[in-house]
């Protein structure tokens, strides 16, 4: 196996330095820019042939530069540079080929290792990004004493706060605003702000107990930020940036630094030399778990498949560019001030009904506050009861169908802040003329992809309109892909069997239009279903219904409805009531979920006694993939232990507060933060756990079908065979005419191999499309 890592100029310019080793010898360090070209394409076209594969750390980040340089060298070959050219005379030249450069020769290694995602499969899971944990509310006559109680009582591993600047920082004290900006003075927040890392160093210094002092970090050995080069992610290449007559910044500019730096100071060089180094013992501290598991074998192809690219239409781009500046300014002020957009919205509205736009004392106009006042349908008084109330109306009131003028201005701004997003998009595609899908391939906790390098590929609209830009295929490859087809729900039925839900669902009718009934009982499942695509995304009830559906399945509550259906509260209310009514068997296994994960309870009942019962660490998937909650539920038990027997010296303070329009002594205050932080830790992790069962189990099943049609892509260094790419539910992969045949029989078989896992998964799978639009 050849363990390897790299350096480079900036995040997405060149290799400067190459190390790696062959299983425990000696590590080589190689700089490309000081040795003859065929030097290096030597080195890289063994990286993608040795027999033993690869092993890195992050090999999404080091496989991309990997093909970014080989292609590079190739085309500067090609373009009459001979192989004896030491690389380093020819800086120009070799920026000038890299836009040619992605559409050269493939590179896939025979098997690869990534030790990075292995970790991401254990324990080492808690080291990805987390929420912060927030106490709300806490007297300031008892802030500081919690905090610091908190910091003794709860040991966190240093590797949680990584990334911050005083690493023994932990539970923070803060001021709390209220809606006018002034400071609350009797209340504080008690905030634990993780900043967690899973670099290598950071790994290596955890797992393998090495002395921090010994540790040398990036920052101590990088090259100088004020010669770090200009560069975007969504286009990462020097032309996309300058020119040879003005590089205005890109790497051509400052790749010198760059090359004598990681050349001749020790410092770093012994950085480099240690990547390799921590790698190896990493591997053996994880047993030297086998190479070729599927998350290894997509980050390689994810960075090879970023640095081609896929093909745009670049004029619909720009028609649909102009279309969203037109959508952008159409409200002729600034939509993301929150000042501006709280006065536009708020002089429609009552004073109670500006309640809403206030969330822990301070006003905000968050797209999810909107998104809810986005449903407010308008009302009248009844004129049976003149506003009294009666049998036929709601509090004297009677809904219309039409929308409250609030409801009007909300969905204006809702409608400005997208259409901005996507002038971005657009702005970033034709920059590039190509677009370049980025991927973290273990992404989320449920080991979903995610999207990176600032352009989020699974942020694209689907709309016809918007897809039929990206034809994708391009040079010999023909479009295939598809859709799993109502992929989620299927797996729901499958994970909470229900009996009613599955012959729905067997009928081959839409769940989104059968749910919608429930979310807008005055429609029908076919006024609901012809709905799709409406101009007025909010007449779109079909779009509307299936959000949520989705809301539901991942153990969202009435107020999701609201918020993400934009439904009003008593229609929210009765429309969750009605589906866990219709579908017992799928609310009992909600409840079985939610009791794993539910470490506080109340068996005597509401306003008795809470207990203390052990939760479960973690949850699988259908293929086992698990979702741990270690850290979460050490940090609960705290908070719930504090909050049950507080120290004396707060509960002989007598002093009276009113927290939240309730009168209690410092210390009952005090204790119901405490309560409420937990219960709102435990919430969280119930809701991901059942989220995790049908997301990991999607996430893992789109892997294996991306990694059965990868393996159509002979390894070495040849033509492309196959490109695939997944968003969502969908995977879509231009190919080779020749590939079809094998691709279809691949799909086919593994529909039919995993209905003993999902028994109605199915796939909506095409080829020869013309766009992304026409699967």
């Amino acid at each position: 196996m050849i363990i390897f890592d790299t350096e480079t100029c900036g995040l997405h310019g060149p290799i400067v330095l190459i190390q790696y080793a062959y299983d425990d010898g000696p590590v080589i360090l190689h700089n490309p820019w000081m040795v003859p070209i065929g030097e290096t394409m030597e080195l890289l076209l063994e990286f993608c042939t040795h027999e033993g594969g690869v092993c890195g750390f992050n090999l999404v980040f080091d496989w991309f530069h990997v093909c970014q340089m080989y292609t590079t060298l190739q085309a500067l070959v090609h373009y009459g540079n001979p192989k004896d050219t030491i690389l380093g005379s020819c800086v120009n030249a070799y920026a000038n080929c890299e836009a040619d450069a992605r559409f050269g020769d493939c590179m896939k290694p025979v098997t690869a290792l990534d030790l990075m995602l292995h970790a991401r499969k254990g324990p080492y899971q808690s080291t990805m990004n987390r929420a912060d944990i927030k106490i709300k509310r806490v007297p300031t006559l008892l802030a500081e004493a919690l905090a610091n109680e908190l910091t003794k009582r709860i040991k966190l591993k240093d590797v949680y706060f990584a990334r911050k600047k005083d690493y023994r920082k932990r539970w923070q004290v803060e001021d709390i605003e209220n809606e006018k900006g002034d400071m609350v003075p009797d209340f504080k927040d008690i905030v634990l702000r993780f900043a967690p890392s899973s670099a290598l160093k950071a790994l290596a210094e955890d797992a393998l107990g090495i002395d921090t002092k010994s540790v040398t970090r990036f920052a101590a050995v990088e090259v100088h930020k004020d010669r770090a080069p200009v560069e975007y992610g969504y286009a990462p290449y020097a032309t996309a940036v300058g020119s040879e007559a003005n590089w205005k910044g890109a790497w051509p500019d400052v790749i010198s630094t760059h090359i004598q730096h990681w050349e001749h100071n020790e410092l770093a060089r012994q950085y480099a030399e240690d990547d390799v180094t921590y790698t190896r013992m990493l591997y053996e501290y994880f047993g030297k778990p086998a190479a070729g598991d599927n998350d290894s074998i997509l980050a390689c192809m994810v960075g090879a498949v970023r640095w081609r690219g896929y093909s745009i239409n670049v004029e619909k781009i720009k028609a649909l560019r102009a279309d969203a500046v037109q959508r952008q300014h159409a409200l002729g002020f600034n939509f993301n001030s929150p000042a501006m957009c709280r006065k536009y919205v708020t002089d429609a509205m009552s004073d109670t009904e500006a309640g809403i736009l206030v969330v822990d004392g301070k006003v905000t106009t968050k797209a999810v506050i909107l998104e809810s006042v986005a449903g407010w349908t308008a009302s009248s008084v009844c004129t049976d009861c003149n506003g009294m109330g009666c049998g036929k109306c709601e509090d004297g009131l009677i809904e219309s169908e039409d929308p409250h003028l609030a409801a009007m201005r909300a969905r204006g701004i809702l409608n400005a802040r997208h259409a901005a997003k996507e002038v971005e998009l657009f702005d970033k595609l034709l920059t590039a003329n190509r677009f370049h899908t980025s991927f973290v391939v273990i992404g989320t906790k449920s080991s979903r992809m995610a999207g990176a390098d600032k352009l989020n590929p699974q942020g694209i609209k689907r709309g016809k309109e918007v897809r039929s830009s990206f034809p994708l295929a391009d040079g010999d490859l023909i479009l295939c892909g598809g859709d799993f087809k109502s992929f989620e729900v299927g797996i729901t039925a499958a994970v909470y069997p229900d009996k009613h839900l599955i012959a729905q669902l067997k009928t081959g009718k839409k769940i989104h239009g059968i749910w919608g009934q429930k979310f807008f009982p005055t429609l029908s499942y076919d006024e609901i279903m012809a709905s799709k695509g409406a101009e007025d995304p909010w007449r779109d009830y079909y779009t509307r219904s299936k959000n949520g559906v989705f809301a539901l399945i991942y153990f969202g509550t009435e107020y999701t409805l609201q918020t993400r259906v934009g439904l009003g509260e008593t229609e929210a209310i009765a429309g969750y009531a009605a589906i866990l009514e219709e579908y017992p068997d799928f609310a009992e296994q909600r409840k079985v979920v939610v009791k794993r994960f539910c470490s506080m309870q109340q068996p005597a009942g509401i306003g008795t006694k809470v207990e203390w019962h052990e939760p479960e660490d973690f949850v699988e998937s259908i293929f086992g993939f698990r979702r741990y909650f270690t850290l979460e539920n050490q940090i609960c038990r705290v908070l719930f232990e504090l909050a049950e027997d507080p120290p004396k010296a707060w509960t002989r303070l007598k002093i009276k507060t009113v927290r939240r329009e309730r009168v209690q002594t410092v210390s009952g205050a005090a204790r119901s933060a405490l309560f409420a932080a937990a219960f709102a830790v435990q919430s969280a992790n119930m809701r991901a756990a059942g989220n995790h069962i049908i997301q990991c189990t999607g996430a893992e099943t789109n892997k294996e079908l991306q990694c059965r049609l990868w393996s159509l892509q002979p390894a070495g260094i040849t033509k492309w065979h196959i490109q695939p790419m997944n968003i969502h539910d969908e995977i879509m992969a231009p190919m080779l005419p020749e590939c079809i045949p094998e691709a279809n029989r691949i799909v086919t078989s593994l529909i039919d191999e995993y209905k003993k896992h999902i028994p109605l998964i199915g796939i909506d799978w095409g080829d020869h499309l013309e766009s992304w639009a026409s699967k």
